[in-house]
C-alpha cells in the first residue's frame, strides 16, 4: 500500500533549494511582537502552524494550543464553533503551534524533484512574466527571488541557510528539511480575477519599480508518494533536546494533507463582501533580515498592487488553476482555498527564495 502526502506552504516562508537540488530548506520566519516596519507601525504577528488532515493520528496530535489555533483560523466563530470547525478540517489528523521547531518526515523514499523547465519564453528569448497554461504555472521560478528583486543582498546568512547549524529562534520559528517529492507552484497571487506581474517598490510606494516583474507564487505544494500505511512528522525543538513530538498520520481516501502556514491574523470575508483593500505586502520586509546585506528598512522593496498597463500580460487566474486538479479538502475546510474569496486575494503575501 502507498499513498500521497500533500504539503502546502503559504505565508512568511522562505524556500531554499540546495545547489544540487536534492534538498530544500523550508523556513517559517519569526515575527517578534515588537517588530516595526519601515513607517514605524508594528507588523502583525504571524502565527506559524502545522495542520494535518488524515484518517487517524497517533502520538502528539493535539496540544493545549488547540483552542488558540482554532480561534485564529476561525476568528468569526465562537470558541466552541471554532474548535468544531478545526476538528472538522483535520478529520482524524492534528495541529501544532510551531516554536523553535525542527521538522522532518519519516516514511517517504522518493528523491526530491523541483519543477523547473516548464516556463515558456517570448520570441526574443525573454521568459514569460505570466504563465500561459496550468503546466507552466507549476514552474518553481514563480516563487519570487529576493536576490533578483534587490541585487546586492548577497544571499542568505549561514545561520539560516546552513542545514547543519541551529537557526536562531529569534529569526526562525520552524524549519523543515524536505528531501522527497515533487515541488511546484500551487497558486499565484490573484488581482481582480487575473494573474498579473507583481511589481516591487519601496514600502512608501515612492520611486521606480524594480526591474523584476512577474507573476508571484503565494502557495507552493510538495506532492510526495509514501510507501506503507503511515507517515511520521517529527518535531525536535531547536533549543530543548528533551522536547520532541511526533505525529503518525494514516491516509484518508489515499491522501494525507498537511499545511505549513505562517500568516497574520485574518477573517475570512463574508459571502458577497467587497474585495479587501489593496495593501502592499509589507511582510516582505522581514525577509531582508535573513540576507547577508540587508537594505535599510525604507529601501526594502515589497510587492505592490498596481493597475495593469495595457501592454502588460495578464491571464485569467481560473484558467491557470483548474479546480479538479488542485482541490484540497484541508484548504477548503480552513477557508484558505485560493479558488475562493480568501483573505489573501489582494493582501499580496508571496513567499520567497534566494
Amino acid at each position: 500500500m502507498d499513498f500521497v502526502l500533500r504539503i502546502f506552504f503559504s505565508g512568511l516562508i522562505a524556500l531554499l533549494p540546495s545547489a544540487d537540488g536534492t534538498e530544500m530548506t523550508v523556513l517559517l520566519v519569526n515575527t517578534p511582537q515588537e517588530y516595526a516596519l519601515s513607517d514605524g507601525s508594528p507588523l502583525p504577528h504571524h502565527m506559524p502552524l502545522l495542520v494535518a488532515r488524515a484518517a487517524s493520528c497517533e502520538g502528539t496530535c493535539t496540544t493545549g494550543d488547540q483552542a488558540m489555533i482554532a480561534q485564529y483560523l476561525f476568528a468569526r466563530k465562537t470558541p466552541t464553533e471554532a474548535l468544531t470547525a478545526l476538528n472538522g478540517a483535520l478529520s482524524g489528523g492534528g495541529a501544532w503551534l510551531l516554536n523553535s521547531s525542527d521538522l522532518s518526515l519519516v516514511g517517504p523514499q522518493e528523491p526530491l524533484a523541483i519543477r523547473t523547465g516548464a516556463r515558456g519564453s517570448n520570441n526574443d528569448g525573454t521568459p514569460h512574466v505570466v504563465p500561459a497554461t496550468p503546466g507552466e504555472r507549476e514552474d518553481f521560478s514563480w516563487v519570487p527571488s529576493i536576490a533578483s528583486i534587490a541585487p546586492g543582498v548577497n544571499g542568505f546568512k549561514a545561520a539560516v541557510s546552513t542545514g547543519d547549524e541551529t537557526p536562531p529562534p529569534c529569526m526562525i520559528a520552524a524549519r523543515l528539511k524536505l528531501r522527497n517529492g515533487r515541488v511546484f507552484t500551487y497558486s499565484l497571487v490573484k488581482v481582480d480575477g487575473m494573474a498579473r506581474p507583481v511589481h516591487f517598490r519601496k514600502p512608501s510606494g515612492e520611486g521606480p519599480d524594480a526591474t523584476y516583474q512577474q507573476a508571484a507564487a503565494n502557495w507552493v505544494e510538495a506532492e510526495i508518494h509514501v510507501p506503507g500505511e503511515f507517515v511520521e512528522i517529527d518535531d525536535q525543538n531547536f533549543t530543548d533536546p528533551d522536547h520532541r513530538r511526533v505525529m503518525k498520520l494514516r491516509p484518508q481516501n489515499g491522501v494525507v494533507e498537511v499545511a505549513l502556514l505562517n500568516l497574520p491574523p485574518f477573517e475570512t470575508p463574508d459571502p458577497g463582501a467587497p474585495p479587501a483593500p489593496q495593501q502592499p505586502g509589507h511582510h516582505y520586509q522581514v525577509f531582508y533580515d535573513l540576507v547577508k546585506t540587508p537594505p535599510a528598512r525604507a529601501e526594502r522593496l515589497v510587492p505592490y498592487p498596481v493597475t495593469a498597463a495595457p501592454s502588460e500580460p495578464q491571464v485569467s487566474w481560473s484558467s491557470l488553476h483548474p479546480r479538479e486538479a488542485l482541490w484540497s479538502d484541508l484548504l477548503e475546510q480552513l477557508g484558505l482555498s485560493p479558488r475562493g474569496k480568501g483573505p489573501y486575494d489582494l493582501a499580496l503575501c508571496p513567499i520567497t527564495r534566494p
